[in-house]
């Protein structure tokens, strides 16, 4: 008689406590290390601490299977308390924290303002106790429960990279988006942000050319840094990470938006007004509505737009730049990167500041929402302050690009849209003489654009172009024919024709031989 094959589930038996991190960069007064604290269940295969990466936070094996899904619910780690090392790359220890203290979430952030020797060092997360009674309820009730458990027994609980750059640092740094940018992401209909959540790294498809594009940007570019900024939720940070590795990506940083902090946000609002009717109403009843209907209006939407979560990104990584460090910015037409690279750059010169930054701001709509919250509006100005502080008004940015895909604007309806957004008279006044960003088509229009500004030769070009043939673009199989005719079709300045003709006249005699 056979016997059924065996296709239960491994059983989840204990609990593992992980910190998952994803980099960070500095300069060498000036650095910090963001993550979050989370319980995995795991199986008695998964108790063998030499199979786990600290890194990425995945057991061996997992780097194909892990999805956004699997992560949702994934059990924050009430108040740890915890302690960073930062080792050199000898393992010489260079930088011990003191006690930080997690949120009821597990979020923590160190800063170091201890100088940091130049260079990629490794930092580590040790677990060193707990500031929730409840937490340590929860723990010891699992531990009474579950024989030689592991879970008391961690101390590591994650690992990461620091970069740290030099103070004098000239050279560039580069920050991408991601979906629309680097990854083929279907965002344009409910059913593709819905299957997005169920794709593995093996299933996320990045755009054709796109990895090679930034393989060989660092490589030109000698070894400039590379950050990743997407308005996707925390919980898609290991499959993003996994994404990025089986891609052969080297990035620094990582950052992805925190969607429990807009909900929570909304609720501390409710519980004050309820609690504090006084001072809710002290203006009349009609003005009190108006901004609450503005604020859970504004709160709605930034659980979906990305304007006040990435320019608040961009704004508080600068910070821990260089003063004299450049910047390349990589997005796309599909939400409002434009927008928040136009904004970006202003701020920084210094052109919006203070108390007209901040009613800019909250007053601001963009595609038709109002996305950024008094309170949003108030810490954007904070870390405008602080740049202009260490900085001083200047612009950083040397190269914006766009990728310009059918689902969004064209470059003059970009530019118009910006034109019509910002104060009147500012475009004019300070993109007279080259634009705020380039829209242009996929990978090869925008390495194109990149060498004509100096970022990278005409082989290396090629080379991004090689990486796109064979690949999937929309649904229609990128060839020699599809590669000349985008080529042709490309949106280009005019100052980058000559670099068109040349990449033809060499795919030509290519694609003959």
């Amino acid at each position: 008689m056979s016997q059924e094959p065996n296709t239960s589930q491994p059983i989840i038996t204990d609990i593992k406590r992980i910190a998952v991190c994803g980099g960070s960069l500095g300069r060498e007064r000036r650095s910090y290390v963001r993550g979050q604290v989370v319980d995995v269940g795991i199986t008695d295969l998964m108790k063998a601490d030499g199979l786990w990466d600290l890194v990425t936070g995945l057991f061996k094996g997992d780097e194909t299977k892990i999805t956004p899904f699997l992560d949702f619910s994934l059990a924050p780690v009430r108040k740890p308390v915890l302690k960073l090392e930062v080792h050199d790359v000898t393992g010489k220890l260079i930088y011990t924290s003191g006690k930080i203290k997690a949120d009821e979430d597990g979020f923590f952030s160190c800063e170091i303002r201890d100088k940091l020797p130049v260079g990629s060092h490794d930092f580590q997360v040790i677990l060193e106790g707990l500031d929730s009674f409840r937490q340590y309820s929860k723990d010891l009730a699992h531990l009474n429960a579950t024989e030689n458990s592991i879970l008391g027994r961690t101390t590591i609980v994650g690992k990461g990279k620091l970069r740290i750059i030099a103070e004098d640092y000239q050279g560039m740094v580069v920050t991408s988006d991601i979906d629309q940018t680097y990854l083929a992401t279907d965002i344009h209909s409910g059913k593709g942000k819905f299957s997005a959540l169920f794709e593995t790294p093996n299933q996320k498809q990045a755009l054709p050319g796109m990895p090679e594009l930034y393989r060989e940007l660092r490589i030109n570019l000698e070894n400039a840094p590379l950050a990743f900024i997407s308005a996707s939720p925390h919980f898609f940070r290991r499959t993003m990470l996994a994404t990025i590795a089986k891609d052969n990506i080297h990035i620094e940083s990582l950052h992805l938006k925190y969607l429990e902090g807009t909900i929570k946000g909304v609720f501390d609002k409710v519980i004050d007004t309820i609690f504090n009717p006084l001072t809710f109403f002290q203006n009349g009843f009609k003005p009190a509505w108006s901004r609450t209907k503005k604020f859970l209006g504004a709160s709605y939407q930034s659980l979906f737009d990305q304007m006040s979560y990435k320019l608040s990104i961009l704004l508080y990584d600068r910070i821990y730049l260089p003063t004299n460090s450049k910047e390349i910015l990589l997005g796309d037409n599909t939400e409002s990167d434009y927008m928040i690279f136009t904004l970006y750059q202003l701020i920084c010169m210094g052109k919006l500041s203070g108390d007209e930054l901040e009613e800019y701001l909250y007053q601001l709509n963009f595609l038709g929402r109002d996305a950024i919250t008094r309170d949003a509006a108030k810490k954007i100005r904070l870390y405008a302050e602080e740049i202009l502080r260490i900085h001083g008004p200047k612009n950083p940015v040397t190269l914006t690009l766009i990728n310009r895909t059918s689902h969004g604007p064209s470059q003059l309806d970009m530019i118009q849209k910006v034109k019509d957004a910002l104060p009147e008279g500012v475009f004019e006044t300070e993109f007279s003489k080259r634009p705020p960003f380039y829209g242009t088509e996929g990978a090869m229009g925008m390495a194109i654009l990149l060498e004509n500004h100096g970022y990278l030769d005409p082989n290396q070009i090629l080379n991004i172009i090689a990486g796109m043939i064979g690949k999937v673009l929309e649904g229609k199989l990128v060839d020699e024919t599809f590669i000349l005719k985008q080529l042709d079709e490309l949106t280009l300045p005019k100052e980058a024709e000559g670099t068109r003709a040349k990449i033809k006249e060499n795919l030509k005699s290519a694609f003959l031989n």
